[in-house]
């Protein structure tokens, strides 16, 4: 293996770099999963920087077995990227077991190409001398695909988490917060203009176009670059990646603001989740859960649950049908059962059945709604 420029050798250097930063982020003391995620994909930049410095090197042809296996990390850089974010703003995810999900593209990558790398080492040395199989080059064609459709839609996943999060949040936030946040956003443009010059690279190899500069080598020097200004800022803030609790606990607030008590904390969330609820009809949804409250709304599912304890000091389910109460009245107020079934009106009205529907109406009212009608009838006349 011989390295032919002063490029590769600092590609080289920045690619150990960033596998020692991702062994720091992995390793680092402290139970914080984002850190993790984090190690991993930096740990993927690193393998893909070095696969790039070995296929000029001639490397392949004596370890020929190596050949294409690496690949598989460029399936998931965009998956790492937005979990990474996802978890570190919602640390209470449910079902955290289905985020492996994202990383179906990377599988079926391995098991696709399992014929080829079952092949023996002449067989494989041939194809990549004499050309490829017509399977394999079409396979890795709509792979490359998917990768360019990754960077788009994860792209904007990630963008719209953080939109959403800081719009829910944005009276609350301190100066730190916001800071973090705006790492996070330009954290995701970053990715997203090194995938821009990656997929054009690419898409001008494929129509055979040469234009004054090798994107590729660009691709891979921003992302050495981006790796190196990574490490420095964690070194320098090493509280954005180490602290134990989720976005909302990260500040640290100077003598001159003071520390937040566990109640004004509920009583924020409270007025953000109240004004949510009373905005958007959430209720309206028959199978509501409070998970659902997460995502909308960007307080952590520990959070929503001392809110509802502690603050409406009733159930989730309970706040949830007492509103769906309301909005029932509501129609019977407006003669919307007039013309409609009162199945009809408790489904309109956010209730998963009319047996629910009759006893939540029963409890809070000692009427059922027919009766409640009867009564609405009479005393219209």
């Amino acid at each position: 293996m011989v390295i032919e420029s002063y490029f590769e050798l600092i590609l080289l250097m920045g690619g150990v770099l960033s596998f020692l930063l991702s062994m720091y982020l992995i390793l680092y003391p402290g139970n914080f999963f984002p850190n993790r995620i984090l190690g991993a994909l930096v740990f993927s930049w690193s393998v893909t920087v070095f696969v790039f410095i070995l296929h000029s090197t001639g490397f392949y042809r004596r370890n020929i077995h190596l050949y294409a296996v690496f690949d598989v990390f460029t399936l998931m850089f965009f998956p790492l990227m937005y979990l990474y974010l996802r978890n570190y703003l919602y640390r209470d995810i449910k079902q955290p077991g289905r985020q492996i999900l994202h990383f179906i593209p990377a599988v079926l990558y391995l098991l696709v190409f399992t014929p080829f790398f079952l092949q023996s080492a002449e067989a494989k040395l041939r194809m990549v001398e004499a050309g490829f199989p017509h399977w394999y080059l079409v396979s890795q064609s709509i792979f490359n695909i998917v990768i360019i459709f990754q960077g788009i839609f994860y792209s904007i996943f990630c963008l719209r988490t953080i939109h959403r999060f800081q719009y829910f949040r944005k009276k609350h936030l301190s100066k730190f917060q916001l800071s973090t946040l705006e790492w996070l956003r330009t954290f995701v443009f970053i990715n997203v203009l090194l995938w821009l010059f990656g997929t054009t690279g690419a898409i001008l190899d494929i129509a055979g176009i040469e234009i004054f500069i090798d994107l590729f080598k660009v691709f891979y020097a921003g992302l050495t670059l981006f790796t190196i200004v990574l490490g420095v800022f964690t070194i320098r803030r090493p509280e954005l990646f180490s602290e134990d609790e989720d976005i909302l606990n990260l500040i640290r607030v100077s003598k001159s603001y003071g520390a937040k008590s566990i109640t004004d904390q509920n009583n924020q969330d409270f007025k953000v989740l109240s004004e949510f609820i009373e905005r958007d009809k959430p209720y309206l949804k028959n199978d509501l859960k409070m998970q659902d409250l997460v995502e909308s709304t960007g307080i952590t599912y520990k959070r929503i649950s001392e809110v509802f304890n502690k603050n409406f000091n009733k159930t989730f389910y309970e706040v949830m049908n007492e509103y769906r109460l309301e909005e029932a009245k509501i129609l019977m107020r407006d003669g919307f059962h007039r013309d409609h079934t009162l199945s009809y009106l408790a489904e309109k009205a956010g209730f998963n059945s009319k047996t629910t529907f009759n006893r939540i109406f029963k409890k809070y009212t000692d009427l059922t709604p027919s009766d409640y009608i009867k009564a609405l009838d009479e005393s219209s006349h």
